[in-house]
């Protein structure tokens, strides 16, 4: 009887293998299709939003692919079918009746019968299911439909992998704006450590250095962060260092030291080294002649005269020095040297912040300009007039919106759209784009029309046609009036004498104008450009 249902236990194998095979050629398919519809979900988010490019779905799709098949492998592996689920699989497949079910029970002592009429019962058993036709019972097939499926998700897949996608552009552009803004965060965080290392600033000039800068950090941190906003957040910093570095800017106060009847004096040079000989005289004063004593005192006080109006502070501390030594009051005379010493001292370190508020606005200034260029022209083939370098009538009237139209008859090489001209060289037309080739700004006079007040004037609202403000040298006379004609003898000044007024009207403009900070780098910068 052993030996019987040893056999009937090794067929009851070979439908359990049968069937896993059958099983796998239903679910391996279906897996790897499962795995294929998500990687169709996402080429389709891929291409409505920049989200991965055609090579990065193609390495997603057959990751998800493998996933789909290794998912349905294991499942398919990990089911385990003991004795009495086969026989009930096989009662139920090959119209067995429960022969094989009775059977195993009968073997396993489930159900008590005689031996001879257990045997008998497995002899049938084991004769019945070797009659049975395992190919046509359990056939091994493909299923059309999933395999149609199939072959459209792969169709589909090949369709986004291969044809162009609009996104990739914009994609790459973001990533590329992301790692330059990561590169500026990490430059940031070196100069905020460098600036809280340094043992040359007290922790009021500390604090004023490192506000602007964790600001920033505090802002470019943000995982959403925009190119707009990044350029918004350094030019707001750049704008608050450059503050700090004009507040204590102390060139003035340096040279008039430097020039003064106290350096010579002290054969000193600098803040700090004439605060440091200010406070060894304070301690040898006793030790001076009177003809020394006197030298010095007249030198002091032609030195407060000098600083007055630039250092009201360390003018009066030299101006009492000078008189105590005038009046042979050697104590207050040491007294006042301190306290002057001790100024000098705060305006070497005040001069030190601002210089490196200078370095820390520079190092911002060349970061945002690494990110508002960052993904310039990524995947892009914009048109030459888009570019701004259409051919220039006159060279303003065809250049692009960067203001660079290849130089025209007249040699100006700005374009018309790139904004206001506030320079007009007397050699060519200028645009945005600046000075006519060939030409040295420093070199150029330039026309500086009359002042004249309007604000009592009221102004005329019109309303220009179509082809005027695309084009105003259509228009030829608008409106009865030509423009006046320009008197090259009468107002023609050096371009370099009227460039700072046109800076400092922009400065202003920007400190109290409302102007958006994303803006406020690049007329910086333009009129940066203009500088002689």
């Amino acid at each position: 009887m052993n030996n019987t249902f040893n056999t009937l236990t090794t067929l009851l194998t070979t439908y359990t293998r049968r069937r896993r095979w059958r099983d796998g050629l239903v679910w391996l398919p279906r897996g790897l299709l499962a795995g294929l519809m998500m990687a169709v979900l996402v080429a389709t988010v891929a291409r409505l939003r920049p989200f991965l490019t055609n090579q990065e779905v193609a390495w997603v799709s057959i990751g998800l692919a493998g996933l789909g098949l290794l998912v349905s492998a294991i499942l398919l592996l990990a089911q385990r079918y003991d004795l009495a689920a086969q026989a009930r699989f096989a009662d139920h497949h090959f119209g067995l009746k429960e022969r094989v079910r009775t059977a195993v029970d009968l073997q396993q002592g489930r159900i008590e019968a005689p031996p001879e009429l257990a045997r008998r019962q497995l002899d049938d058993t084991v004769a019945a299911m070797a009659q049975v036709d395992l190919k046509a019972a359990l056939p091994l097939k493909l299923i059309r439909r999933d395999w149609l499926v199939l072959g459209l998700a792969l169709v589909l897949l090949g369709a986004a992998v291969l044809l162009p996608n609009p996104q990739s552009d914009i994609l790459i552009q973001n990533r590329i704006v992301a790692e330059t803004i990561a590169e500026q965060v990490e430059a940031l965080e070196e100069l905020r450590e460098e600036i809280e290392e340094d043992p040359d600033l007290d922790e009021d000039l500390r604090e004023e250095l490192l506000a602007p800068i964790q600001s920033a950090l505090e802002q470019l941190a943000r995982s959403d962060m925009s190119q707009e906003e990044a350029l918004a957040a350094l030019s707001q910093a750049e704008s608050e260092l450059r503050d700090l570095a004009q507040a204590h800017n102390l060139d003035s106060l340096q040279q008039t030291l430097a020039d003064s009847s106290l350096a010579q004096q002290t054969q000193s040079d600098g803040l700090a080294e004439t605060g440091q000989s200010l406070s060894e005289l304070a301690g040898q004063l006793p030790n001076l002649s009177a003809e020394q004593l006197a030298s010095l005192a007249s030198a002091l006080a032609e030195t407060a005269v000098d600083l007055q109006a630039i250092d009201p502070q360390l003018a009066q501390q030299l101006a009492e020095a000078a008189a105590a030594l005038s009046a042979d009051d050697l104590a207050a005379a040491q007294q006042a040297l301190s306290n002057a010493a001790a100024t000098l001292q705060q305006r070497d370190r005040q001069a030190r912040a601002g210089q490196q508020a200078r370095a820390a606005a520079d190092q911002l200034g060349q970061g945002r300009q690494e990110v508002a260029q960052a993904g310039e022209g990524a995947g892009e083939n914009g048109a030459n007039g888009e570019n701004g370098n259409g051919a220039g009538q006159n060279g303003d009237q065809n250049g692009g919106p960067n203001g660079n139209g290849q130089p025209g008859p007249n040699g100006g090489n700005g374009g018309q759209n790139g904004g206001p001209t506030p320079l007009t060289p007397d050699s060519g037309q200028a645009g945005a784009g600046g000075i006519g080739e060939g030409d040295a700004p420093s070199g150029v006079d330039v026309f500086v029309p009359d002042w004249g007040d309007l604000s009592q004037f009221e102004g005329l609202d019109i309303e220009l046609p179509a082809e005027c403000r695309l084009n105003p040298l259509l228009c030829g006379d608008l409106l009865g009036q030509w423009p006046s004609e320009l008197r090259p003898q009468a107002s023609q000044v050096p371009y370099a004498d009227v460039y700072g007024n046109y800076r400092d009207a922009a400065s202003q403009a920007l400190d109290e104008g409302y102007i958006p900070l994303g803006m406020r780098g690049f007329i910086r910068d333009y009129f940066s450009s203009l500088e002689p």
